[in-house]
């Protein structure tokens, strides 16, 4: 074998042997519940913004008013358009490719993105009627200075579809489907019809979001790491600043080998769980928590909790809700 063959071959062994070696850590970091990588601190999300033909002045209005509601919530990092649109036009995407469910998980993967929120206007409409200005001073919908005639007024309705998938697989954990209806006055016919309708549906779009950020909270659970454990007491890396709240629970977990179809993709992940926790005191950027129970090897739950199945970089997430408060008789 020449010089030149014999390093070849010995720069494939360094190679290999460093795969290998990559290999076996990550399938024990697994093995040991760690948490991967990418676990800790705020979830990744993408909002793609859709519409019927007719409608497809919405996206805009859609995928803001959805990345202002994920935002608010303090629970997700949220990649904005001009983030999205730079990294995936540097790839050959158009808009019509961000909306493809075949699309969706080389569009995460892309972004490094943990969760895909897609809004899809599917009907916008606007109805008009004539109400008396003297009934309109009535509701409360006169204008100062001006009086007699008639005053015009539109009510928008709005049909939106919203869907969470997860961006690794590609499956749909929350879909919703929400109908909103906007009374938009005006004087006269001082605006046009287009604004009318599109003031209307940014309204009603900013209502639905914000139920959206709240029912997105529970299908896509806070994950955070372990940090500490101390005396029967446990902290992870998630605070108020991720909306955390004490009487909220937190399963210990990991994700062991994956779980495929006949065509080789990847529905879920075989997961072990180690304890219960819930959470007791709050700070910024960390909680304590306390231990409610531990489990063995096979998921049944010890008798007394163990707290020695319990190390740091451990992965969490919730599980449970706030309890709501007492009421004081």
């Amino acid at each position: 074998m020449t010089y030149r063959g014999i390093m070849t071959y010995k720069r494939f062994l360094l190679f290999f042997a460093l795969l290998l070696i990559s290999s076996l850590s990550a399938s024990a970091q697994r093995k040991s519940g760690q948490a991967p990588a990418d676990k800790g601190g705020k979830q990744r999300v993408v909002v793609l913004g859709a519409a019927s033909p007719n409608a497809s002045w919405t996206v805009n209005v859609t995928t803001a008013s959805l990345e202002d509601a994920l935002s608010q919530s303090g629970r997700y990092e949220v990649i904005t358009s001009a983030q999205r649109d730079k990294l995936l036009s540097e790839q050959g995407f158009n808009n019509s490719d961000l909306v493809d469910p075949k699309q969706a998980t080389r569009v995460g993967k892309l972004l490094s993105a943990r969760i895909i929120i897609i809004g899809n206007a599917l009907d916008v409409t606007a109805e008009k009627s004539t109400v008396p200005r003297s009934s309109a001073i009535s509701r409360g919908l006169g204008k100062i200075g001006v009086s007699g005639g008639e005053e015009l007024a539109s009510d928008v309705k709005a049909k939106v579809q919203i869907q969470m998938l997860d961006a690794e697989t590609g499956v749909v954990k929350l879909s919703r489907s929400y109908e909103e209806k906007v009374s938009k006055n005006s004087v006269g016919k001082q605006r046009s019809d287009y604004d009318t309708l599109r003031e209307g549906y940014r309204i009603a779009m900013q209502k639905i979001a914000g139920q959206f950020s709240q029912e997105v909270g529970l299908a896509a659970p806070t994950e955070g790491l372990v940090v500490l454990v101390r005396g029967g007491r446990v902290a992870i890396d998630l605070g108020s600043e991720q909306s955390i709240q004490a009487g909220q629970e937190f399963e210990i977990y990991s994700q062991d080998e994956p779980i495929r179809n006949a065509a080789g993709e990847v529905l879920s992940y075989v997961t072990t769980k180690y304890a219960r926790l819930r959470i007791a005191n709050v700070e910024p950027k960390l909680s304590w928590a306390t231990v409610v129970e531990t489990y063995d090897e096979n998921g049944n739950r010890d008798p007394q909790p163990r707290f020695d199945r319990i190390k740091v970089n451990y992965a969490v997430k919730q599980v449970g809700a706030a309890e709501p408060p007492r009421r004081k008789n």
